[in-house]
């Protein structure tokens, strides 16, 4: 197991999915906190808290259910993490090293402490937990405890429903419906000269009941007439925009069959998508057909390309971005440190995929011209998209996947 590092808790100046409180209740409940690499286990009585200037915290366990007390080793917390680069900067935890006896005494730094999946890592003979559904269904929990303010995120539950309830006056929560972690496939389709990103096979931008992680009903107290609102739940610094397959096989287009491609051929399906970023097509094949993973050396000549785009292989792209984007749904995308919480109806949808700029760059080899891939970026009025057509596979040398992130600008 991984020690647990302070970047683990803290991350640009701010608690990390409250992993800070998560240590600070373990503490005061008295529970085990396993040590890395399978050294044991403590049970904390105290903690001294130093920092870079030579001055010092220290706090009992029982100190600390002491809710002020609580918050100001948080503080302490937040502090000696931005201070993480000064050896002077430590968290030194006392304890018992054993639950039934108290005689084993010891002080331990907190970066000996291992990285459970308390806090992100992977739970003891169990797999690797996934955050984005960590988040979700944490987010769930507080939503059904709405009334306690219970959970790990009852603050994110309340900002949430300020700004919905805003833009809905009058109205309050009544009830709440866990939609499940699973996705709702979203396939890539091609019709009428254009592509788009299906829901569930069909062309539909109104994606609230598709994209719905967990579905509120507001409405005015005491009477029938409710509204149902989709909430889309996001976790980390990137939201996917989509994730296909090119190879074709089942119901998938098949955009860049590999056999072709070792040819040397590009079939229509596959011309008509390098079209709509405006990729060079021999360049393109170049890519995969000369990659050698010993070269330090671009595999194309000018592998860094922009250009402008314009008419009609604009218009494909911008109803593409629309496709993915949709409307009818409010965006919850909590990256870590801060919950962005906003409504995404058609006036923002048609921002989100309206090109700024109308600017393309093309990476050929990706960012540094030596990999089995082909970079696209480009921006639009709320989002910076970053798209890609790339190998997954290490075995693979030949696109198996096209991908697409976007960050909010």
């Amino acid at each position: 197991m991984k020690p647990l590092a302070l970047n683990e808790l803290v991350r640009k100046g701010e608690p990390y999915m409250n992993r800070p409180t998560t240590l600070l209740q373990k503490i005061v409940n008295g529970d085990l906190l396993q040590l890395a690499d399978e050294e044991g286990y403590v049970k904390v009585q105290s903690v001294k808290v130093t920092f870079k200037d030579d001055s010092e915290s220290n706090y009992t366990r029982d100190e600390l259910k002491k809710p002020a007390v609580g918050q100001a080793f948080l503080s302490d917390i937040v502090s000696v993490a931005n201070q993480a680069r000064s050896r002077k900067a430590q968290v030194l935890l006392t304890g018992s090293g054993s639950d039934h006896d108290p005689s084993i005494i010891g002080t331990w730094n907190l970066k000996e402490l291992g990285k459970t999946h308390h806090f992100g890592g992977q739970s003891s003979g169990g797999p690797k937990v996934n955050l984005g559904n960590q988040y979700e269904t944490d987010l769930n929990e507080s939503f059904a405890k709405f009334a306690d303010h219970g959970g790990k995120y009852p603050d994110h539950v309340t900002e949430i429903l300020k700004k919905i309830c805003a833009a809905n006056p009058g109205t309050c929560i009544k009830k709440v419906k866990h939609a499940g972690t699973a996705n709702t496939r979203r396939p890539m389709k091609y019709a009428s000269g254009s592509f788009y990103i299906s829901a569930e096979g069909k062309k539909e931008l109104k994606l609230g009941k598709t994209l719905t992680d967990i579905t509120v009903t507001i409405g005015q107290p005491n009477k029938k007439q409710n509204k149902e609102i989709y909430l889309s739940v996001k976790f980390g610094s990137t939201l996917s925009f989509f994730n296909i397959g090119v190879r074709g096989g089942g119901k998938g287009l098949s955009i860049f069959p590999v056999n072709e491609l070792k040819a040397g051929r590009i079939p229509d399906m596959g011309q008509k998508y390098l079209e709509m970023f405006n990729i060079d097509q021999g360049k393109f094949l170049d890519v995969f057909s000369k990659y050698d993973k010993e070269s330090k050396a671009p595999t194309v000549k000018e592998y860094k390309e922009s250009y402008t785009i314009t008419g009609q292989a604009k218009n494909n792209l911008e109803a593409f971005c629309a496709s993915g984007v949709g409307y009818d749904y409010w965006m919850v995308h909590y990256d870590g440190t801060k919950l962005h919480c906003y409504e995404v109806d058609e006036a923002y949808m048609k921002r989100a995929s309206t090109l700024d700029g109308d600017k393309i760059d093309i990476d050929y080899g990706g960012s540094t011209g030596t990999g089995k891939r082909v970079n696209i970026n480009f921006s639009t009025k709320e989002y910076d998209f970053s798209f890609n057509i790339r190998s997954k596979s290490g075995s693979e040398i030949y696109p198996t996947h096209s991908n697409g992130d976007y960050f909010k600008r």
